[in-house]
């Protein structure tokens, strides 16, 4: 049996399938976004934010006046169809963001709004100060090699989503 530590909060996980680095990598970031994911919401809700709508914020605020055709805003946030709907309609609804006509009539454009732009103004600096006393404890460095390393993973999980 592996010697446990006090530290080791994947103890139970080395004892269940022993020293296989892949499966400690995979629940290593599941557990991390696990305790990630609520420290971030609970930050963005006191803006009266959601995670989805800050950053589809961002990506509006990122595209400029010409905004955005609502797929672009779905495969830039990696959600459905449905879900940019509805992302959308409560960003429009709170003034956030609002749709125009595109071109092409089939398809639509949302553009960040004014009042939009003025909560990520108030929203950001909060939010990068929180992301920057979490990440503190790792060095530029180890920052640099981190976003590297997820983001040659998240490349192959793409990869294998479109099956190539």
């Amino acid at each position: 049996m592996a010697e446990k530590r006090a530290d080791d909060d994947l103890a139970y996980l080395r004892e269940g399938m022993g020293t296989d680095l892949d499966a400690v990598v995979v629940f290593n970031l599941l557990r991390t976004h696990s305790h990630l994911g609520p420290l971030i919401d609970a930050d963005l809700r006191g803006k009266r934010l959601t995670a989805a709508q800050f950053n589809a914020l961002l990506v509006l605020r990122a595209a400029g006046a010409d905004g955005l055709m609502m797929s672009d805003i779905g495969e830039r946030l990696v959600v459905t169809k449905s879900n940019v709907t509805g992302l959308v309609d409560r960003l429009e609804r709170e003034g956030l963001a609002a749709r125009g006509e595109h071109p092409d009539r089939r398809a639509t454009v949302v553009r960040l709004t004014d009042a939009g732009e003025a909560l990520l103004r108030r929203a950001i600096p909060g939010h990068a100060e929180l992301l920057a006393e979490l990440t503190g404890c790792l060095t530029r460095a180890e920052k640099k090699t981190l976003v590297g390393l997820l983001t040659k993973l998240r490349r192959e999980l793409r990869r294998r989503r479109r099956g190539t």
